[in-house]
């Protein structure tokens, strides 16, 4: 006779999505708004906004070109982020979600600033480098907003469950000054658009391992 002996359920590969919130910051995130509003009055004045030039995934608003590495800019707020902030939270990040050692684990950062006025916003989009393990964004400036305005929104990757009706098709985050959110580059984001005159201002980046 034919009978079930035994049966379970398993959880593969999990989406890990870690938030970490910062307190203190305020004057932090005034001097980083300081140095992105600079860039911006800078660049937008020649082809080297990324947003307008054909070379993101930002509609309207401004981003850094895909030559500079914003987290490599000499300023003192900037090194105090990267220091301070983002690379403890990377490192964190690789501990909780790899189970690794960060000092034996050597990574490098790709980093851009991204600001966003009325009406701008961010097409869905994944971070498709080839040895990207992390993808993240630090936010500086966000503005207050009903939902789903100027919120992050996650794509689910079972798309099979989302048609047979079994599962939701996306998940909001709400963002807000002094949090920073890491994630795994192949999970698709994008972020509604901004109401209001305030600008939403992050810092966002990608993290490789050495080789």
């Amino acid at each position: 006779m034919v009978r079930l002996r035994n049966e379970r359920l398993e959880q593969h590969f999990p989406t890990m999505v870690m938030v970490r919130e910062f307190e203190g910051v305020d004057s932090l995130n005034a001097d980083l708004e300081s140095v992105i509003d600079k860039l911006c009055a800078e660049l937008s004045k020649t082809d080297q906004n990324a947003a307008t030039n054909g070379d993101s995934t930002t509609k309207g608003g401004f981003q850094t070109p895909a030559k500079m590495s914003f987290l490599d800019i000499q300023d003192k707020a900037v090194k105090f982020l990267k220091g301070n902030v983002i690379f403890p939270s990377i490192e964190e990040y690789l501990v909780q979600v790899f189970n690794v050692d960060p000092l034996y684990t050597a990574f490098k950062v790709k980093s851009w600033a991204n600001q966003l006025g009325e009406g701008d916003w961010q097409s869905p989009h994944i971070h498709p480098s080839e040895y990207t393990v992390i993808s993240g964004i630090y936010y500086v400036q966000v503005p207050e907003a009903i939902a789903p305005a100027g919120h992050l929104e996650f794509i689910n990757p079972a798309l099979a469950a989302v048609a047979i009706g079994g599962q939701q098709s996306s998940r909001l985050h709400k963002p807000f000054s002094g949090q920073i959110v890491l994630f795994p580059p192949h999970y698709m984001h994008f972020v509604h658009p901004i109401s209001g005159p305030d600008k939403r201002s992050v810092v966002a980046f990608d993290v490789t391992l050495e080789r």
